[in-house]
């Protein structure tokens, strides 16, 4: 049972990467949806990471501003009818032990919680592993899951901005931006690898690790910009955005080193077929420690003539940080006592970390008729997404349709439309997804108010 539970758990990080989808968890607008992820209106991504667009004048066509979104959750309301809170003590999908449990499934639902409805749902991966058991011999086979199993590093991560507040006069911008990274990485050694991708049996004497790499850092960030039009006029014309951070690491922590197992000399022998193998370095700055602190940097620029615009914007040059109190760790596994053993390497030494570079380019044309077309490149620090969308407007009505390419290089596709009724606009947005697993493609509806 040990070595099923180690495998089970390492093909669950595995896949990870492989069943996130980026825009549910990025969005609650069904307009943005709707465009397949792209921004039309000058705000969201755009005024995010390109620090010219908070002078740019909102879009005057109906719609593509408003003052803030409320998702209608219509996929949380079915959710809780399939799994009623009264009974989950005994549903499979929150219980291990369960003979109905799908760690998989258990996973996808954590990195994409069910806000909106599911129309058709993309295939569940199944538990069809084959464990070929013997005195000696250990073999896995992960049938359709071996797909999941990548050959160079995979993981999650990126950076963001969850808060930001401050004021403006003649251009110049003052204020505060909260900051955090996150980047978890995984690599499998060439022994687990080969294992778990080719069911390949298991050898002696071989260890079997995962090579973990993360970082998770954050704090705030007193700012000071300017953005505005140094030439032409509001729709033709050319603007400059740039802003200095000093930030201020409130937390830290990083994580490197190997865990996994090691087999006996003959699998099975013995008392402990195999050795659980853990070594890792950890360093931190614990929150209310000494803070850490940086310089960096966002420029941006954006070109108006009439009815096209380019902008492209690059954030967090040069943000590297000091922490100048930071305790060092070692984390191993004692086997004697089996149990995690934590000696201290170092204290109060000094370390660096970096926030990564994420950028923004971005055009649209505006087509007679209410016509808009767009496109944009982004990254957030964890690989690019391309976005291609457009939208009509007629009156009050407004029809959407877009396309995108995922951190993952898989394509989705997203359409949908809105109705405007004064200060309040109605709007429904589909969306494809789908896992690693399959190239069937599940569908989601997104519905949600706008207030203008």
């Amino acid at each position: 049972m040990l070595v099923r539970h180690v495998l089970s758990g390492l093909t669950l990080a595995a896949g990870i990467c492989a069943l996130a989808a980026p825009l549910s968890a990025q969005t609650v607008d069904a307009r943005l949806i709707g465009l397949g992820g792209l921004h039309l209106g000058r705000s969201g991504s755009l005024t995010r990471y390109n620090a010219a667009y908070r002078a740019v004048p909102e879009r005057k066509e109906q719609g593509l501003g408003g003052k803030f979104t409320i998702p209608i959750p219509l996929g949380l309301i079915k959710f809780f009818h399939d799994h009623p809170i009264s009974k989950l003590d005994k549903d499979p999908l929150f219980h291990p032990d369960s003979a109905g449990f799908n760690p998989v499934e258990t996973l996808n639902l954590i990195l994409n919680p069910p806000l909106f409805y599911e129309v058709r749902e993309a295939p569940t991966p199944t538990n069809d592993v084959i464990f070929t058991i013997a005195k000696d011999s250990l073999i896995v086979d992960l049938g359709k899951a071996q797909v999941l199993i990548p050959e160079d590093e995979f993981g999650l991560g990126g950076s963001g901005r969850p808060f930001g507040l401050g004021f403006g006069i003649r251009g110049v911008h003052l204020g505060v931006t909260g900051f955090v990274q996150d980047k978890v990485g995984f690599t499998l050694n060439d022994s687990l690898r080969a294992f778990l991708a080719d069911a390949r049996p298991a050898a002696d004497t071989t260890a079997y690790d995962v090579l973990a790499d993360a970082v998770v850092q954050g704090g705030f960030a007193p700012e000071v910009g300017f953005a505005g039009r140094i030439w032409g006029t509001d729709d033709r014309g050319l603007y400059l955005g740039a802003t200095v951070h000093y930030y201020q690491g409130v937390g830290y922590t990083s994580a490197r080193g190997p865990a996994g197992f090691t087999t006996d000399t003959v699998i099975f022998a013995g008392n402990n077929p195999v050795t659980p193998n853990l070594d890792m370095t950890i360093a931190y700055s614990s929150f209310g420690n000494s803070f850490g602190h940086g310089v960096g940097s966002d420029f941006g620029v954006v070109w108006m003539a009439g009815p096209f615009e380019v902008g492209a914007g690059i954030n967090d040059i040069g943000a590297k940080l000091t922490w100048p109190d930071t305790r060092i760790e070692r984390w191993t596994w004692d086997t004697a006592g089996d149990s995690l053993s934590k000696t201290l390497v170092t204290n109060h030494v000094e370390s660096h970390t970096r926030l990564p570079v994420s950028y923004v380019a971005n055009l649209a044309y505006t087509l007679p008729g209410g016509t808009i077309v767009g496109a944009d490149v982004l990254d957030r620090g964890r690989g690019t997404v391309i976005h291609l969308g457009a939208e009509q407007r007629m009156g009050p009505l407004a029809l959407r349709g877009g396309v995108s390419r995922d951190e993952r290089k898989k394509v989705q596709f997203g359409w949908g439309g809105g109705l405007r009724l004064g200060p309040l606009g109605l709007d429904v947005g589909f969306w494809t997804h789908s896992h690693s697993l399959s190239n069937v493609r599940g569908i989601t509806m997104a519905t949600s108010l706008t207030l203008y």
